[in-house]
């Protein structure tokens, strides 16, 4: 069987020296509409991958006004297992954990990972693909995305509120492509940010439908399930999410107060 390639567009945020009080975004299709120095890495790209379509999107925010923006305590955060270059060293804030496990990143840190030339490769160009909704997606496009997982060509079934078990005849990538039309949201990441949240399995207790006390709830993107060292708060926290439509207030407490 031929697999049809897969067209999807790329956008790359274009962070150039300008006056600070001038914003204005800017889209321009197109390998010769980005700055000179993309232009050799899009190049090769463009030769292994013709049905790739490039877009520049010129922000208008000025690269050194965006950098101090964003090194800013506690703003972006590593691993405290990366080396010490990644990290924040002021004194007083070097190694402190803002979050479990999490550090303040230093300024290189910051510079390197927000020039997009330094991922302008196969292995990691695709963190730009346009998130937008487009026609080109389908439902082969899905499939291959949930291939390994228990969503691949699988008709829904799931058990509401009441422990009746209901069978459709729509499946896991049908409910995405039409989600995808109705949000505007690309389906092709709807699609990869499911498998990234809740694995392979249907039994993962934030999609089963079965978790005590939040029967019948699903959610797929784990919105809400804050960390926590105790695993079944974090799928609570995330059911909350599902139930209330916003994070709840008080670590164990269900009720109707925010």
């Amino acid at each position: 069987m031929k697999i049809k390639q897969i067209t999807i567009t790329l956008i790359f945020l274009v962070l150039i020296a300008i006056p600070k009080n001038s914003y204005s975004v800017v889209r321009l299709e197109g390998i010769e509409n980005f700055p000179a120095s993309y232009r050799p890495y899009l190049l090769e790209l463009q030769r292994n991958f013709p049905e790739w379509r490039f877009t520049a999107l010129y922000t208008g925010f000025d690269w050194e006004y965006v950098i101090d923006n964003q090194n800013v305590f506690g703003r972006n955060l590593v691993p405290i297992s990366f080396s010490r270059r990644w990290k924040n060293t002021t004194p007083g804030q070097y190694n402190v954990e803002v979050d479990a496990g999490w550090v303040d990143a230093s300024r290189q840190a910051l510079e390197f990972t927000m020039d997009p030339r330094n991922f302008l490769h196969k292995e990691r160009v695709l963190q730009f693909k346009s998130l937008s909704y487009e026609e080109t997606a389908s439902l082969e496009g899905i499939e291959r995305i949930l291939q390994g997982t228990e969503m691949h060509n699988r008709r829904v079934e799931f058990r509401n509120s009441s422990g009746q078990n209901i069978v459709t005849d729509r499946t896991y990538a049908e409910l995405i492509l039409n989600a995808g039309r109705i949000s505007r949201v690309h389906p092709y990441h709807l699609a990869s940010r499911i498998r990234q949240e809740v694995g392979h399995f249907l039994s993962h207790p934030s999609i089963s439908g079965v978790f005590p006390g939040y029967e019948g709830l699903f959610n797929f993107y784990n919105i809400g399930a804050t960390s926590d060292p105790d695993f079944n708060q974090v799928i609570r926290n995330g059911l909350r999410f599902a139930r209330y439509g916003r994070p709840r207030s008080g670590k164990h407490n269900d009720s109707m107060e925010y």
